[in-house]
């Protein structure tokens, strides 16, 4: 899939995935981001062509008050759904340590973690795609990639697609964001410090989703029940309004 943007580079079309029954997602409906800070003046241009109508923000106020989305003079509405950010600080003990397995199990309880703590937001989140007459609109954290990431595998699998295009999109990510993540490791190491000890946090894994689907398994018995029961999911009306 072609970037859509060039100073975003994780803004992408869920269209075009298929489900198990046939039917492919909508094209130009519904995008999968990470935060529009830094985006270029022409960028904004192609989400104005897009008309872009909302935008649902998954970070916590003090990332949004860090590095508040551009203006899209499209946009008709902004929801925040704060899904805090909480293993930050603690990464930035691990950097110091250059303790990378730490990261990298920091990222592994942090997605428990969300299973655990957030059921309220990502309820607001399917409500918001159930009920919005704002389209085309895109979702997003910081980087699109743990929150958003988490989000839209719970989006696919209530649309019918299958876990090896969920994984495919998943993982995506890291293909996508390669030279963001790259340029921020370079830029660390210039400043002496081992800038590799970073790349689990910046990365994608899955041991990182695996931790999250085994949390709901464990709580709730399986993703179906979990998506139904916890977030109260309706599977037919967001085929209905999705897929084609």
């Amino acid at each position: 899939m072609k970037t859509i943007i060039e100073t975003q580079p994780n803004f992408r079309d869920l269209g075009g995935i298929p489900t198990l029954d046939g039917h492919k997602l909508k094209s130009g409906i519904i995008y999968r981001s990470g935060d529009l800070h830094s985006i270029s003046d022409e960028d904004i241009l192609i989400l104005e062509k897009l008309e872009l109508a909302l935008i649902i923000d998954l970070r916590a106020r003090r990332e949004i008050e860090k590095r508040p989305d551009k203006r899209i003079s499209t946009v008709k509405e902004i929801i925040h759904i704060p899904i805090h950010d909480t293993a930050r600080d603690a990464a930035e003990k691990y950097f110091e340590n250059t303790d990378a397995t730490a990261l990298e199990i920091l990222l592994i309880g942090d997605y428990r973690r969300m299973i655990n703590d957030h059921i309220d937001e990502f309820r607001k989140f399917f409500h918001v795609l159930s009920s919005t007459d704002h389209f085309p609109l895109v979702f997003h954290c910081t980087a699109g990639k743990d929150r958003t990431g988490l989000a839209t595998v719970f989006l696919l699998f209530a649309l019918g697609v299958g876990f090896s295009d969920i994984w495919k999109d998943y993982l995506d990510t890291n293909r996508y964001a390669l030279a963001t993540t790259d340029k921020i490791i370079r830029k660390v190491s210039k400043n002496g410090k081992n800038g590799e000890i970073l790349r689990p946090l910046l990365e994608v894994r899955e041991t990182y989703l695996n931790a999250a689907l085994e949390q709901i398994e464990m709580s709730y018995g399986n993703l179906e029940i979990f998506l139904r029961n916890a977030l109260h999911v309706d599977f037919s009306l967001l085929r209905l309004r999705f897929l084609e």
